[in-house]
């Protein structure tokens, strides 16, 4: 009877410990099961952009697109991750979605605001052709929000590789009720003194080297270049001409060898030089038309519309 009662007991405490680990994972499951509801995941979302979270908005987009394919609020997950990684600077990652954005959504009601963005990111690469196509088709979209950001986004791209004269004009036709007309009016009345520029010949600066080694670095205002140019020609014309003058004619070719070397390269540094400060005399002109005014594309979650904060410097 002992034996018997012993074989009971451990039955008993078998078919517990095996219902309990068989239960065990459903009650962990349970307890961890959360339902991911659509609207507070995109609100979320959302949040985190509003806060300027950007990074984690991203991740909180991918995440809605993930679990809610069908729903329609994706389309704009996939523009708030592209506008996310353009706040954050990621221009490359930013022009990736918006162009995937333009394929995948051809009659979203944002695409004005992804072609916009689509363009800054390409400025912003420096692919200005492609910017310029980009801005041409919001321009031909006639947009009513984004027209004339377009028009002065392609004039300020037209700056940028030196077309001074298309820059103009297209400066003229930014819309006069366009917060941006009155920017838009003085950049284009200060390019009226792009030919004012200080410049430098290259000719005159190459001429200078070749006549005086030196003074074609100081004509384009490099002193210290002009003279490490002047004393290092000088020391080794010194040197040839002390070694024709004691008849060591080999030294001394070697030498002059040398020194037509670094005359050549003095003339050709000048002629670079005249070029450098023409272009940085551009480049400075530029950067301050730009600094004249500053605009940003801001969003007003409350209206769901875009608009622009625009900053004047005098």
């Amino acid at each position: 009877m002992s034996f018997s009662y012993r074989i009971n007991a451990g039955l008993i405490v078998c078919l517990i410990l095996i219902t309990a680990v068989l239960l065990a994972p459903n009650t962990i499951s349970a307890a961890e099961t959360q339902v991911i509801e659509a609207d507070r995941q995109f609100s979320f979302a959302e949040t985190l952009f509003d806060e300027g979270d950007y990074y984690r908005a991203v991740s909180e987009y991918k995440r809605f697109a993930f679990f809610f394919p069908e729903n329609k609020l994706v389309e704009k997950c996939v523009y708030r991750i592209g506008e996310s990684y353009y706040k954050v600077k990621r221009w490359q990652e930013a022009l990736q979605i918006f162009s995937s954005f333009i394929i995948k959504f051809p009659d979203s009601p944002m695409m004005p605001g992804a072609l916009y963005h689509k363009g800054m990111a390409e400025k912003q690469l420096k692919r200005y052709t492609h910017a310029l196509s980009t801005f041409e088709k919001l321009i031909k979209s006639k947009s009513t929000d984004f027209t004339d950001k377009a028009l002065y986004q392609s004039a300020i791209v037209l700056m940028e590789i030196e077309e001074w004269q298309q820059a103009r004009q297209t400066f003229s036709i930014v819309p006069k009720d366009s917060p941006l007309a009155k920017s838009a009016s003085v950049i284009s009345s200060e390019l009226l003194h792009i030919d004012d520029l200080p410049k430098k010949s290259p000719a005159i600066a190459g001429t200078l080297a070749a006549l005086l080694p030196g003074a074609g670095h100081l004509y384009t205002e490099r002193p210290r270049d002009a003279l490490v140019a002047f004393l290092l020609n000088g020391a080794f014309i010194f040197g040839a001409v002390e070694l024709f003058r004691h008849e060591n004619y080999v030294a001394g070719g070697i030498v002059t060898f040398f020194e037509l070397g670094w005359y050549t390269g003095n003339i050709y540094s000048a002629v670079s030089s005249a070029h450098k400060y023409n272009k940085r005399a551009r480049e400075d002109f530029i950067e301050h038309l730009k600094e004249i005014s500053s605009v940003s594309l801001q969003h007003d979650r409350k209206t769901s519309s875009s608009y622009l904060m625009l900053n004047f410097t005098f």
